[in-house]
């Protein structure tokens, strides 16, 4: 039942949660292989899951709860935490002691909530289908293997400079809270 139109959709709403994946994989270069892997697992899993089950309540209902006040209440929250990841990345890479910055379960999901809210508004096409949850299972597993993959490639990065890294991310956060409240403009700024 993985159509092409399911394959290009879950590559689309796959892009931000594999961008914010490779960030955090550029975060924790100085971990054993066990933890780098444990936490790989852990956030491609968490995207995933939440990518499908987001799609599946889009198309119960998502569209009430994307267009809705709460809705831009939400994103514009959610770009709020981007852009202080990044602040706490730049932070971090002018430090001397290069501390790493620890994330847990909570900040994975979280993020994992945070870019699942397109899946949330794409879900709603996928009202008419009998079955949704089957392609959002299909989404969710492009997802998981797409976030496995940019972890993976973030783990190649050895050879530049922990702080150069470190702005790197900080750059890719402040691309993706910058990208949500371009979204969230005409909400702010009416004419």
């Amino acid at each position: 039942m993985l159509s092409l139109e399911i394959l290009l959709l879950g590559l689309a709403l796959a892009v931000d949660a594999s961008v914010a994946t490779f960030a955090l994989s550029l975060l924790h270069e100085r971990d054993s292989i066990a933890i780098k892997l444990k936490n790989g697992l852990l956030i491609s899993v968490t995207f995933g899951l939440f990518q499908s089950f987001m799609l599946w309540l889009g198309s119960y209902g998502g569209y009430f709860f994307t267009y809705s006040k709460f809705g831009y209440f939400f994103q514009f929250l959610v770009g709020v935490i981007f852009i202080l990841i990044g602040f706490k990345c730049i932070q971090e890479s002018l430090e001397k002691d290069g501390k790493d910055i620890k994330w847990g379960l909570w900040p994975v999901i979280i993020l994992g909530v945070a870019t699942s809210i397109d899946a949330l508004a794409s879900g709603v096409s996928l009202g008419t289908l009998p079955y949704p949850y089957i392609p959002s299972l299909g989404v969710g597993l492009i997802t998981f293997i797409l976030c496995g993959l940019f972890y993976s490639v973030g783990q190649f990065f050895k050879k530049i400079p922990e702080q150069w890294l470190m702005r790197f991310a900080a750059l890719i956060f402040f691309f993706l809270g910058g990208q949500i409240f371009w979204d969230l403009r005409h909400f702010f700024f009416r004419g």
